[in-house]
């Protein structure tokens, strides 16, 4: 099964700034974790919108983040970088 990305909640912190929640893997297993992301280059409206989120962020974490997410996934054992 192919791994998938997943914003599970987007908080802001000022108007600009947000904390996005996300999960990252399959049925069988995943990792989670939480970003601080800058959202200035989103229109205001869109900024709490997950599907516009979710692919700002799958392009500005890029693929040597999903690579090594794959990685911690494919061997649970290994030591998680702090994100």
């Amino acid at each position: 099964m192919e791994n998938v990305f997943i914003v599970t909640k987007i908080t802001n912190s000022s108007m600009t700034e947000f904390i996005v929640d996300w999960i990252y893997g399959n049925d069988a297993n995943s990792v989670g974790g939480a970003s601080s992301v800058n959202l200035s280059s989103i229109p205001l409206q869109d900024r709490q919108s997950v599907p516009v989120v979710q692919e700002f962020l799958k392009t500005k974490l890029g693929n040597a983040f999903f690579e090594e997410q794959d990685a911690i996934i494919a061997n649970p054992a290994t030591a998680r970088p702090n994100l």
